[in-house]
């Protein structure tokens, strides 16, 4: 009984230790966004604002100044190239994966190395390439090069997902359809996809996610507002000699609401479709 109090407290006090260590930088990034100018420079520095001030958000939300004109085009751009994203990542991730579970299109413990190992390429390694290719096609500064190269780095986790799901599905459905007529295609359409909700939910959610904060390659292959995406528009609010912390941290807590609100709302959803597979997958 007593070992089983003192196991109670330490993990209590793991869990608070761990709750204060995730939710300390976004009540720090919160408490910027509200508090006077004067508050941002004082030392120490305070946890609290003085007073509550909404300045910022107004101006990052309604004020026509070049930051602020900036990022507002950045939501929307990431808005658009993540749905996007997340779209044909669901898509093309299905065909492989249906691909590989059923057809054996492609078989073996290698393809699941392959997928992990191109999941660990850092991108940096392939920026000077995907740079001069890009150049020479004269796709630079497009919302369709940043939506093609977040694709092609997020299929490998959208096949990994879905392929574990994919096997736990019984076989014997989908040859039931198949001796009724149906082809491959009309079984992976009409049967196969309509029964993996939750994996194809989980999927679509953490590529829009992925897609929506990445940073280095929308730095590199955009320059105008036409394709510039929200986190190189946050980065802008730090020039060579000043750092406009107020508007930085209210631009970054406007763009945290989509992905904090995603992963709130649809918790179940995402982690059944990450568990559901895990066994067989």
């Amino acid at each position: 009984m007593r070992n089983s109090k003192i196991k109670l407290i330490i993990d209590s006090v793991l869990i608070i230790l761990a709750m204060i260590w995730t939710l300390l930088p976004l009540w720090w990034t919160f408490q910027t966004s509200i508090s006077p100018e004067v508050d941002l420079t004082r030392i120490p520095p305070r946890w609290f604002p003085s007073s509550i001030n909404f300045n910022y958000y107004k101006n990052v939300l309604f004020k026509k100044i070049g930051t602020t004109t900036a990022f507002r085009a950045g939501i929307f751009n990431s808005t658009v190239i993540s749905i996007t994203v997340a779209v044909f990542s669901v898509l093309l991730g299905s065909l492989a994966a249906y691909a590989i579970v059923r057809l054996g299109v492609l078989s073996g413990q290698w393809v699941i190395f392959t997928l992990l190992f191109a999941q660990m390429i850092p991108p940096v390694i392939l920026i000077t390439s995907l740079y001069v290719i890009a150049s020479k096609m004269g796709l630079l500064d497009t919302k369709f090069l940043l939506i093609s190269l977040y694709t092609a780095l997020e299929l490998p986790m959208a096949i990994w997902i879905l392929r574990g799901y994919f096997q736990t599905i019984p076989k014997e459905i989908e040859d039931s359809a198949l001796i009724d007529g149906c082809t491959p295609s009309q079984v992976l359409f009409h049967i196969v996809l309509p029964l993996s909700g939750p994996a194809l939910f989980t999927t679509g959610i953490l590529t829009f996610i992925s897609a929506w904060g990445e940073f280095l390659m929308a730095l590199v292959f955009t320059s105008s507002l036409g394709a510039k995406t929200m986190p190189v528009a946050i980065a802008e609010f730090m020039g060579r000699f000043t750092v406009d912390y107020g508007l930085m941290c209210t631009a970054g807590m406007i763009a945290s609401v989509p992905p904090i609100l995603i992963a709130l709302i649809f918790q179940r959803f995402i982690i059944q479709g990450l568990t559901s597979g895990a066994v067989k997958g």
